[in-house]
């Protein structure tokens, strides 16, 4: 993962949102990889969850596919957790 200062997180705009929280991992996948294609290379994808396995499986998607996760951040209280991704499209 590409290491980042939490200043340079919040200046991040993001190319596109994909909003999966709520949603299952295996449809939030299929949604990811159609989003994803859209990203221009060096484009930022930001990746909104609910699913606690997300924070795993991006990772190890990232590096699989040639992405960078840029960031990879947890809010709210444990029974209702969210997280939210930032991945550069490194491939296009």
């Amino acid at each position: 993962m590409t290491a980042l200062t939490p200043a340079s997180v919040d200046e991040l705009t993001p190319t596109k949102t994909l909003d999966n929280r709520g949603g299952d991992c295996a449809s939030g996948f299929v949604q990811l990889l159609e989003v994803m294609d859209s990203v221009p290379a060096g484009g930022v994808l930001e990746v909104l969850s609910t699913d606690p396995a997300s924070r795993r499986e991006l990772r190890d998607w990232t590096q699989r596919a040639g992405h960078d996760l840029l960031d990879a951040s947890t809010t709210g209280p444990f029974w209702r957790r969210e997280f939210r991704f930032l991945i550069r499209n490194g491939t296009n």
